[in-house]
């Protein structure tokens, strides 16, 4: 079993029996960590929404505490804690063993930095970043073409694997495109649950998504959640 803990928009801890991982913390309080667990801190890229430095605090020397950040975050880092921590930077098409219960890929995005499919003691957990389908109004044909033929190429990997839990973008500001790339997740892939993130606007687009006849096949595996929630999946 794992508890699952939403830390604001994209952001999210993962805990378990022995391990507490978080993912693209960015806002609000940081999350308490577990004494006596195995922490590992991913960062999928550098952008203001998904890497906030305060995370370098929750180290304090601690060892248990290790830093997966994308490759990017490093010419970005300023606070004087991080030098204190134990960071790894890791770039697309990497594969980690980061201890004998978790093991990490790390795949390309459509946009900056990577995506994470970390394997914690035999459950596959995916935070997508912004590995997404980015169609906007204004786009031609071509830009469009483009986009969804690279989201495909950089999310073919995922076909190899069943996954237990994945953190979907889901964007307001994509207005009419804004379903296409969690539908195109759901429905390429064997995800169990899925829980929608980086809204940039209002939460009931999750609703929104429940409702419309596009989701009718994996709406059931839709998780809704806002910040301070909490949900324990087995």
């Amino acid at each position: 079993m794992i508890l699952i803990k939403c830390l604001g928009h994209s952001g999210f801890s993962v805990e378990s029996s022995t391990h507490f991982l978080i993912f693209d913390y960015s806002e609000g309080d940081l999350p308490n960590v577990p004494k006596g667990k195995k922490t590992y801190v991913f960062v999928s890229h550098s952008h203001y929404d998904h890497f906030n430095e305060n995370i370098f605090s929750l180290s304090d020397g601690d060892e248990n505490i290790k830093y997966i950040l994308s490759y990017d975050i490093e010419r970005k880092i300023r606070s004087e804690k991080a030098r204190d921590c134990n960071l790894v930077f890791v770039s697309p098409e990497e594969e980690l063993k980061l201890d004998g219960k978790l093991k990490a890929r790390v795949l390309r995005s459509t946009d900056c930095g990577c995506a994470f499919l970390v394997n914690l003691d035999g459950r596959n957990i995916f935070h997508a970043g912004d590995l997404h389908l980015w169609l906007w109004d204004g786009m031609s044909e071509n830009e469009q073409f483009f986009m969804i033929k690279t989201f495909r190429e950089y999310t073919k990997e995922l076909k190899n694997f069943k996954i237990d839990t994945a953190f979907l973008p889901l964007d307001n500001r994509q207005e009419m495109y804004s379903f296409l790339g969690i539908s195109y997740y759901m429905n390429s892939f064997r995800i169990s649950h899925a829980i929608p993130m980086h809204f940039f606007g209002p939460s009931d687009i999750v609703d929104r998504l429940k409702a419309a006849p596009v989701s009718k096949s994996f709406r059931d595996k839709l998780i809704k959640m806002e910040k301070g929630d909490e949900i324990s999946l087995i």
